[in-house]
């Protein structure tokens, strides 16, 4: 009997306690001591298997069902542990005695009685994972998506429609690759002094914006806690860089306000005044947002917690408060979405994603969003939408439907790199970045087409005539 690893044992809880909570594994694994407590390897082994199973779990369940009687069954902590093993054998490619073995003793640790279950089949994987992952059980019409499917750990569907988006593999590395997506940072730019985390950083690659940063070195430091920078794709910076404008703005869907903090560090950086309100859905987001901003020393942002379907009961306390119904020089509608161009950070996202939600059910929502916001946009204002998604229907299909209706008849599409912020030299090197990602419309949209690449988001800059 082999001694079952910490790590593979940390891995199992924390999957098991985010199935559970119906929250994300990344987050449990975060608040998890133990986590913190482990060996650097052992804690990155932990976070490995842990998200890797969650990226790849409908993949994991095909082959071990090949081999189970009754799939139906099984306990939720057995299956969970079969999967562990499987993900071993089938993405990193563990030795076989190595995985059956851990496979068998994390089954053991939670129900005795499933270890000679466990045993023969984890063997059966050990077999046949070679012939699975080519898709050679297949016939050959579709071998080339059902190896795709195998190899990224995404469903079918969502290989197919991004096969057909891309028109090839190289679009598809992105949503393959399995290790941990670069990291970015944005600075405070409210802090009297610089942050001591700060001198260990790269050079700004625009204003506020380094990248790519050590997650360890950056999470270990204490910055996050002390609100001196955020987590920030370097893309999604460049997008709330592009928002950011004087006078006043409504940001819709801020949830726990990312983009509110980096727009008001630009605001700052560029001496532009600024009334800003940030809007989410649930109350606890707009908490968490104000929370983190009055800890940075930011001040001028007011929280609103409400539909932005329903825009005039949201705001209905703001328009009785001025006498009349508020108008924005900006509106910026952070719109809910597939998140497929965050893969990498949300491995959940696959297999909760269905084909009617992208095609559908999310661009109905994104086009309610963004027809309730037209309305808040004042003569001359701007309308930002974006997502971090990289499919059309939710992207250039939304703001078509929405330019060709009554609410957007008073708009039209400015490219995202002549935003009044990239008129500072300053940032140059941002609309450069900006200008490469636009197609020819002006529209913006990144792609992550490897492992260092920064993630997948859509913006759209409408001005109202």
């Amino acid at each position: 009997m082999s001694k079952l690893s910490c790590a593979r044992k940390l891995a199992l809880d924390v999957l098991m306690e985010a199935e559970r909570r119906g929250v994300y594994a990344r987050d449990v694994l975060s608040s998890r001591a133990q986590a913190r407590a482990l060996d650097p390897r052992d804690a990155a082994f932990a976070s490995r298997l842990a998200l890797g199973v969650t990226a790849t779990e409908g993949v994991l369940d095909e082959l071990l069902d090949r081999f189970i009687d009754k799939p139906n069954k099984i306990a939720p902590r057995v299956r969970m542990a079969l999967r562990i093993s499987t993900f071993e054998m089938l993405y990193l490619h563990t030795q076989a005695r190595i995985a059956v073995s851990q496979g068998v003793e994390l089954v053991r640790s939670g129900a005795k009685s499933a270890a000679g279950l466990a045993n023969a089949v984890l063997h059966k994987v050990a077999d046949h994972v070679e012939v699975f992952a080519a898709a050679d059980d297949v016939s050959e019409d579709e071998r080339r998506l059902t190896r795709l499917s195998r190899v990224l750990g995404l469903p079918l569907w969502l290989c197919a429609r991004l096969l057909e988006r891309f028109d090839g593999e190289s679009g598809l590395r992105f949503v393959g690759n399995l290790a941990p997506a670069p990291l970015a940072v944005h600075e405070n730019a409210f802090l009297d002094t610089p942050d001591p985390f700060e001198a260990s950083l790269v050079e700004p690659v625009f204003p506020g914006c380094h990248a790519p940063v050590d997650a360890a070195a950056a999470v270990g430091s204490g910055a996050f806690e002390r609100a001196a920078m955020v987590a920030s794709d370097l893309n999604a910076q460049l997008i709330a860089t592009a928002a950011t404008r004087p006078g006043s703005c409504l940001e819709i869907g801020a949830g726990r306000g990312t983009k509110t903090f980096v727009m008001m560090c630009q605001a700052k950086r560029v001496g532009f005044e600024r009334d800003h309100y940030a809007l989410d859905l649930h109350e606890r987001k707009c908490d968490q947002n104000l929370h983190r901003l009055r800890r940075a020393g930011i001040s001028g942002v007011r929280t609103i917690a409400g539909d932005a379907c329903e825009l005039d009961d949201t705001l209905a306390s703001l328009d009785a408060r001025t006498g009349d119904r508020l108008h924005f020089d900006t509106v910026f509608v952070d719109a809910p979405c597939s998140g497929s161009g965050t893969m990498r950070r949300h491995p959940e996202i696959p297999w909760r994603l269905t084909e009617h939600d992208v095609t559908d059910e999310l661009p109905s929502l994104q086009l309610s969003m963004l027809s309730e916001a037209a309305g808040r946009v004042a003569p001359g204002g701007e309308l930002i939408y974006a997502t971090c998604s990289v499919f059309e229907e939710e992207n250039e299909h939304v703001v078509d439907r929405f330019l060709h209706s009554v609410a957007g008849s008073d708009f039209s599409v400015a490219p995202v790199s002549d935003a009044v912020i990239f008129s500072d030299d300053r940032y140059d090197a941002a609309r450069s970045m900006v200008a490469l990602r636009q197609n020819e419309r002006g529209m913006f949209q990144s792609v992550p087409v490897d492992s260092d690449a920064f993630d997948g988001h859509f913006c759209c800059r409408m001005v109202r005539r």
